[in-house]
């Protein structure tokens, strides 16, 4: 099955990612943890060994950061936050993809195994879901042609998953759940995660560094 990845993400820069997260550490520091966790979710995403995209909220225009080699770049669509993951969606539908998997920037536990595991799972049911532990998901897989799956959903709420969870019933559209992972918004999401010792030991030594920087001993 041809199978495409898309990352939603931002540039790292100061100020304009991880706004709570930054309450907890400060801007750039935040920035910098970001930075950390969209390199580690686009190296993953070309693990995988399908072609990926780096869908960006906003365009990258005079930004000192760029993507790795091979990861093609563009800027989401207008909309909501479902409107631009479902035009995601359709546009590689229409240029041929069987098998779409979409994934946030910053939820440490997507690898690439994850990955091919939900580019696989389509190949059973038409929709896949990474459930995040916030109510929300950080992975959304579809294959071709892809439902009417994201109107009516409360996006960046509790009730994301749940809501969508019931649009996708009231369709009559059959899916698979992964394992529900953790998305760092929050100093206590950061906290939390390396508190994990599944972490991987690379990503915990980096953002280990940023936060003592940050948070230096008294």
């Amino acid at each position: 099955m041809r199978a495409e990845v898309v990352v939603f993400g931002r540039v790292p820069e100061v100020g304009r990612v991880k706004t709570r997260l930054a309450l907890a550490i400060g801007g750039r520091a935040a920035a910098a943890a970001y930075r950390v966790l969209l390199e580690r979710a686009l190296a993953e995403a070309a693990a995988s060994g399908f072609p990926v995209t780096l869908a960006l909220a906003e365009p990258a225009a005079g930004a000192a950061w760029a993507p790795p080699p091979g990861v093609e770049v563009e800027v989401q669509a207008a909309g909501d936050l479902g409107a631009r993951m479902a035009a995601a969606f359709a546009a590689r539908f229409a240029a041929g993809a069987r098998a779409v998997v979409l994934v946030g920037s910053d939820a440490p536990r997507i690898d690439a195994a994850t990955i091919r595991g939900a580019a696989a799972a389509c190949g059973r049911v038409p929709v896949v879901l990474g459930p995040a532990l916030d109510g929300g998901y950080v992975l959304v897989a579809q294959r071709s042609p892809g439902v009417a799956m994201f109107a009516d959903v409360p996006w960046s709420s509790a009730d994301t998953l749940a809501a969508t969870r019931a649009r996708l019933a009231r369709l009559g559209v059959d899916h698979e759940e992964l394992d529900a992972v953790r998305d760092i918004d929050t100093g206590d999401d950061l906290d939390a995660a390396l508190a994990d010792p599944a972490l991987p030991g690379d990503l915990r030594r980096r953002l280990e560094a940023i936060v003592a920087a940050a948070r230096p001993r008294r």
